[in-house]
């Protein structure tokens, strides 16, 4: 099984540590109010950080940004082959707060909207040289269907079942994420193409078990957040989802959109957190070094997978 990745095809066998929500290259386009700007764009602190990253044993990002709200594809592809490592693009939309105010994306019909989706991830990205598909589709989730909102997500589903690409949701807390599987399951996206992020952040056992069991791919990417107390969210919640059998339906990242948390700029945890604290905590916890590899890397490359409805890879 393969997936597309900036620097082409990479084998899922082949995948190890990967940060499953990553931000690698975030450049705020003009218009964007000042308390929206996330500013990740400095290139050689950015390198150094993710070459360290590959020293440490990774072999793969999830770039969660789209296309028009800070996204530089051309960047990413350049930064992927600095360092080896197989990042992938996202195409999609993200909350609006990160657009400029006449971002056409707002405006756009649903067929508008489904067929650039489609275009980034058959042609290539808009931003790259050549043909640079994008791996994966965002939306940015705040918990309601409605508005321009429900156009994009509704272009967001029938781009993914017209290319079998995955689609990773943004959400907020986890607001009304049980609507989430019919949405898409109603537009002929099944749920194990789905993969809701931040969802540690409503750490309700209960909800991720059915997620869970219904095929959902859970992200939980708050352990080096403070003010999102792991201690009492994401560690209880990942070890009893473990021990409930569930394991192969979470996948780890650090989500470090933030400048302020990337060494090479001065700040803390950075990429590595996940080899030096994370993965060192799971073995403390009791979990095997089988069910980690799935956790914090198999998990998610199997999701990248570009499948058929019927479960039939799509690599080429």
């Amino acid at each position: 099984m393969r997936f597309w990745t900036l620097n082409g095809l990479a084998a899922v066998e082949d995948v190890r540590l990967v940060d499953a929500h990553g931000h690698v290259w975030i450049e705020p386009p003009h218009g964007v109010s000042r308390d929206a700007q996330l500013e990740l764009c400095d290139y050689e602190p950015i390198e150094a950080e993710l070459a360290d990253f590959r020293r440490a044993g990774a072999t793969t990002i999830v770039d969660c940004q789209p296309g028009g709200c800070g996204r530089d594809a051309g960047m990413l592809v350049r930064l992927a082959r600095a360092t080896g490592l197989h990042i992938t693009a996202t195409t999609g939309f993200h909350r609006r707060r990160y657009y400029p105010p006449t971002h056409w994306l707002w405006s756009a019909s649903e067929e508008e909207a489904t067929t650039y989706f489609v275009k980034e991830l058959t042609w290539g990205m808009r931003e790259a040289e050549g043909r640079v598909p994008a791996t994966t589709i965002k939306v940015g989730y705040e918990g309601y269907f409605e508005g321009q909102t429900l156009t994009l997500m509704a272009a967001a589903a029938e781009a993914a079942r017209r290319t079998g690409a995955a689609i990773l949701c943004h959400t907020e807390r986890g607001k009304n994420v049980e609507a989430l599987r019919s949405f898409f399951g109603d537009r002929g996206v099944a749920a194990d193409r789905l993969y809701i992020c931040h969802m540690d952040k409503r750490p309700d056992f209960g909800l991720h078990r059915e997620l869970a069991q219904a095929g959902v791919l859970l992200g939980y990417d708050t352990f080096v957040h403070p003010k999102c107390d792991p201690e009492q969210g994401a560690w209880p919640l990942l070890k009893k989802m473990v021990a409930d059998g569930l394991a192969d339906r979470i996948a780890v990242g650090l989500d470090l959109a933030v400048a302020s948390m990337w060494r090479h700029y001065g700040g803390q945890p950075g990429l590595l957190a996940l080899p030096e604290q994370i993965v060192p905590r799971l073995r403390a916890e009791g979990i095997s070094d089988s069910i980690i590899a799935k956790l914090t890397g198999q998990n998610i490359a199997r999701l990248l997978v570009r499948q058929t409805p019927e479960g039939k890879e799509l690599s080429e």
